[in-house]
């Protein structure tokens, strides 16, 4: 007779759950890796707007064209905040997702070890009676050689 674990199904779907945390966790910290870069891009673009900014005034720029500028950098500026408070979200969000997938894990754990011990039971309890059968039948033949 062959192993059966009664909760096999049970350990599948825990299985199933660990992995399917397991790839929302990666695409959260896909998703806060390109957050990343558009803002480490929308601050170069704002530091290089200030920069020219700074550098037209030095020479001498139109007060039209200075409005211009600072209009240009506010603009750059509510982006890179609004990215800001999006990596932030996505900060909170793959720790969420981090969570979720570490409670998928532990519980598929506990399940993975009770099968772990049942199987060992089970191969304990077959080991014995293999070796009552092997004791049995050097018995017999023991009892019939006298």
């Amino acid at each position: 007779m062959s192993f059966r674990f009664p909760l096999e199904t049970v350990l599948k779907y825990r299985e199933n759950i660990e992995k399917r945390e397991y790839t929302a966790l990666g695409q959260a910290q896909q998703q806060l890796i390109e957050a990343e870069i558009h803002l480490q891009e929308a601050e170069g673009m704002c530091d290089a707007a200030i920069g020219k900014r700074e550098a037209q005034v030095a020479r001498g720029i139109t007060s039209v064209h200075l409005q211009e500028a600072y209009q240009h950098e506010q603009a750059l500026i509510a982006q890179r905040d609004a990215l800001r408070a999006k990596r932030l979200d996505l900060r909170t969000n793959v720790e969420q997702c981090r969570k979720a997938y570490e409670l998928a894990r532990q519980k598929r754990e506990i399940l993975d070890e009770l099968r772990t011990q049942r199987l060992a039971a089970y191969m304990r309890e077959q080991s014995k009676h293999e070796q009552r059968r092997i004791d049995d039948n050097f018995l017999s033949r023991r009892k019939r050689g006298h």
